[in-house]
C-alpha cells in the first residue's frame, strides 16, 4: 500500500449503537456497528488495546475494547459515567451514531501466552478490558490450559459482568476454568471478601506454567507482583494494562508521559499494556 493510501491515525468511523446494558450504578456495556461494511469486515483489535470514542461538539474519550476479538463488525465497550462525554453517551439510545477512530496501543500478546496456563486479576474497572483477555482464551480454548479469573471490587454492587461470570460457573468447572469473585469493602455481600491476593489459593494454574494478565489500581499491583515473585511465577509472563493513563491515544498531548530522561514511555503508544520488567524499571509507570 503507498502511502497516499495508508488510512491516517486520527481516522474515524461511524458507529451505530445496537444495545445498551447497565451493568452497575456507574457502568453500562455499549455495542457498537460500524456503518461502513467495508470497515466491519477489515477492523481488527488485539485484546488490552483501546479506541477513542467521540461525540459532534462534546469531544472524546479512551475506551477499552471488552469484547471478543473474534467478532467481526461489532465491538463492546463498558463505559463509566464519570465525566461531560460520558455521560453524554449514557445518555445516547439505541439507533445513535459515535465515531469511533483506533485501535490503539498494543494488546497482550496472546500467541506468547498459547500453550501455557491463564491468570486473569481484575480490580474495579478493571475487569473491563480483561473481559477481552478471558473472552479470547475461551474462543480459543484448545490454546490454553488451565484457566482462572479473579475479578474484585470495592462492594459486591460494583463488579463488572457479575451476572455474566455467575452464569458461566458451571460449564467453567468442567472445561477447568476457575471463576473466582470477590468484595474487598462489603460486609453485605454474600459472596467471597477479601482482595485477589486472599483468594489465590482458588488458582487452578502452575505458577512456572502461566501466564498473567492484570488490570487494576497501582496499589493492586505492588501487592501482587510480591505475591506472583514469590509464588514461582515467571515474570517474563506478567503482563499489566495502564488504561487508565490513555487520553488522545497516538502519544500527541503529552498525558500519558511516563519515566525520565533516560528512560521515557508514551503509555498510549508503547502500552498501555507492559511487562513486569518494564514496570519494575521504568519510574513513575505505576
Amino acid at each position: 500500500m503507498s502511502k497516499e493510501q495508508e488510512p491516517s491515525i486520527y481516522e474515524t468511523h461511524k458507529c451505530r449503537l445496537l444495545r445498551k446494558y447497565q451493568l452497575t450504578d456507574l457502568e453500562s456495556l455499549f455495542l457498537f456497528r460500524f456503518e461502513d461494511p467495508g470497515v466491519a469486515q477489515d477492523w481488527r483489535f488485539m485484546p488490552g488495546q483501546f479506541v477513542e470514542v467521540s461525540l459532534l461538539g462534546l469531544g472524546e474519550v479512551p475506551i477499552s475494547i471488552c469484547s471478543s476479538a473474534r467478532r467481526v463488525g461489532f465491538f463492546e465497550l463498558c463505559i463509566r459515567n464519570a465525566g461531560r462525554v460520558t455521560s453524554a453517551i449514557h445518555q445516547l439510545q439505541p439507533g445513535s451514531l459515535v465515531g469511533i477512530r483506533g485501535p490503539y496501543g498494543n494488546g497482550f500478546p496472546m500467541e506468547q501466552f498459547h500453550g501455557r496456563d491463564l491468570l486473569c486479576v481484575a480490580a474495579g474497572l478493571g475487569m473491563a478490558p480483561l473481559r477481552s483477555v478471558f473472552l479470547y482464551a475461551l474462543d480459543n480454548r484448545w490454546l490454553f490450559g488451565n484457566i482462572t479469573i479473579i475479578n474484585s471490587a470495592k462492594f459486591g454492587n460494583e463488579l463488572l459482568f457479575q451476572k455474566e461470570l455467575e452464569a458461566m460457573k458451571d460449564i467453567a468447572t468442567a472445561e477447568n476454568i476457575s471463576i473466582v469473585q470477590t468484595a474487598t469493602r462489603d460486609p453485605d455481600f454474600e459472596g467471597l471478601h477479601g482482595r485477589a491476593t486472599v483468594h489465590m489459593d482458588k488458582a487452578n494454574v502452575d505458577p512456572k506454567n502461566c501466564a498473567v494478565a492484570m488490570c487494576g489500581p497501582p496499589a493492586m499491583y505492588r501487592g501482587m507482583f510480591d505475591y506472583l515473585v514469590e509464588k514461582g511465577y515467571d515474570p517474563r509472563y506478567i503482563f499489566v494494562t495502564l488504561e487508565r493513563r490513555m487520553k488522545c491515544g497516538v502519544g500527541k498531548c503529552g498525558h500519558c508521559n511516563i519515566g525520565t530522561a533516560t528512560s521515557w514511555k508514551y503509555a498510549c503508544k508503547d502500552g498501555p499494556v507492559f511487562d513486569y520488567y518494564a514496570i519494575t524499571s521504568i519510574p513513575g509507570l505505576i
